[in-house]
């Protein structure tokens, strides 16, 4: 008799990065003005940005600062008039934070600036314990497989199960005659979860994961 089960593994960490998202997006009247004030606000971010990496242990290992980007539009009078063209310069920052309580109070302080919002902070693993996490909860994705296919092979009246074959979910071949195996929502699911609150007090998230495995056994006296 074969058994063909799923076997899954949820976990949940403390995360060790968190990535700050900043836009900085100012208004106003005169073009070159407007450039120039959003261009002065960037730059105090990025010196900002530059020593946080260059102290002594530096509370942040990462940042990126991204190009001016200005536009322009012409509102109109809800009567159909045309007011004075109005311009705008916007820009994106973003930086990983090893150090939290850094990040809170230096968020904190870039948000009382004009024209600067604290988008998101996308909490994460290192790579290293990622992939560790990832690796253990495969292994005990597989066992509560083997563990599921042990219980049906007793209630049926066998003693043991013995692995025959085990993948991906989607990727385990039907035996003839019998449809597919369900697919499920990946091999491996994770979510870094998302501060969208705009200024200080950030408080960090539990990043989770899944590991799901699709296993078929052969039952054995």
């Amino acid at each position: 008799m074969q058994i063909t089960v799923v076997g899954s593994h949820a976990w949940s960490l403390a995360p060790e990065r968190g990535t700050v998202h900043l836009h900085v997006d100012l208004e106003g009247e005169d073009r070159a003005a407007t450039s120039r004030a959003a261009a002065e606000v960037v730059d105090a971010l990025g010196r900002d940005l530059h020593r946080l990496r260059q102290a002594h242990d530096a509370p942040l290992t990462w940042y990126a600062v991204g190009p001016l980007v200005t536009r322009s539009w012409r509102p109109w009078r809800p009567e159909g008039q045309p007011l004075a063209p109005r311009y705008g310069a916007s820009a994106t920052l973003k930086a990983k934070f090893r150090d939290f309580t850094a990040l809170s109070e230096v968020t904190g302080r870039w948000a009382e600036r004009e024209g600067v919002q604290l988008t998101q902070v996308e909490w994460a693993l290192t790579d290293a314990t990622r992939t560790a996490t990832e690796a253990a909860a495969l292994t005990r994705a597989v066992e509560e497989a083997r563990a599921r296919a042990l219980a049906i092979a007793q209630a049926a009246g066998w003693s043991d199960v013995e692995l025959e074959e085990v993948a991906d979910p989607g990727l385990l071949v039907a035996p003839p005659g019998v449809g597919p195996a369900p697919m499920a929502a990946g091999a491996l699911r994770s979510m870094a979860f998302k501060d969208e609150s705009a200024g200080g007090g950030v408080a960090p998230e539990d990043v989770r994961g899944e590991a799901v495995v699709h296993a078929r056994f052969r039952a054995t006296r």
